[in-house]
């Protein structure tokens, strides 16, 4: 077996954390969900489909048997994944909630990786509505300002040491957690077919929360 070294187990060790917090959460337990992360999953998730594509697999099959996999351009493995299993009658399938990118060592990212991580955000977030979308920062005492310059796509970037403390933990597993609801509500708006079952709203606020280094 592979040995897991620098930023592969570090991402390995916070997925690990994350599965073990939420499973004690009685409030999270009612998801059907899972977590994985690039070191135990191969599967890759699509970032950019071919609308021409599509149209040649819906023709060459008959117009059935038509998977993504016909018509993806571009996929990605993420660092870290939550989906949420959606089961129906005769089958099930897993929604992406909350994608997360680690950066190992995180103070020496280059404007160059925030922009090519926040390009991965956007395209993703434009396919699976209501995805949230994360960076945490490993070894880092502080999220720069490039990153933050940079990374306007990101749902929530976090700083994080490399053995994260038990008030870095609950901050991650908080903001997880605000995050899988808020993608669950996010595409019941975007997604509803009809205005008798649509969720109308009145007032939504994108705020931002920022904690010092000195708090």
């Amino acid at each position: 077996m592979e040995e897991l070294k620098g930023e592969r187990k570090w991402t390995r060790n916070i997925k690990n954390v994350l599965e073990q917090d939420l499973k004690k959460d009685d409030d999270f337990k009612k998801y059907n969900y899972r977590i994985t992360c690039d070191t135990e999953n191969n599967e890759r998730i699509t970032a950019v489909i071919s609308l021409n594509k599509y149209l040649k697999a819906f023709n060459d099959n008959n117009k059935t048997d038509v998977s993504v996999k016909d018509f993806a351009n571009n996929q990605f493995h993420p660092d870290i994944l939550i989906e949420e299993e959606i089961r129906t009658k005769d089958s099930s399938y897993f929604i992406p909630r909350v994608m997360i990118e680690c950066k190992y060592n995180g103070s020496s990212a280059t404007p160059h990786e925030i922009l090519a991580y926040n390009y991965k955000a956007d395209l993703h977030k434009k396919l699976y509505s209501g995805l949230r979308y994360g960076l945490l920062i490993a070894n880092a005492s502080y999220i720069q300002k490039t990153t933050i310059k940079f990374g306007n796509n990101f749902d929530f970037i976090l700083a994080l040491e490399e053995k994260p403390t038990d008030d870095e933990i609950n901050k991650l597993v908080s903001i997880i957690k605000d995050n899988f609801k808020c993608s669950r509500e996010l595409e019941n708006i975007l997604d509803s077919s009809s205005k008798k079952n649509n969720t109308l709203c009145v007032s939504i606020e994108n705020r931002l929360t920022f904690k010092n280094v000195e708090e």
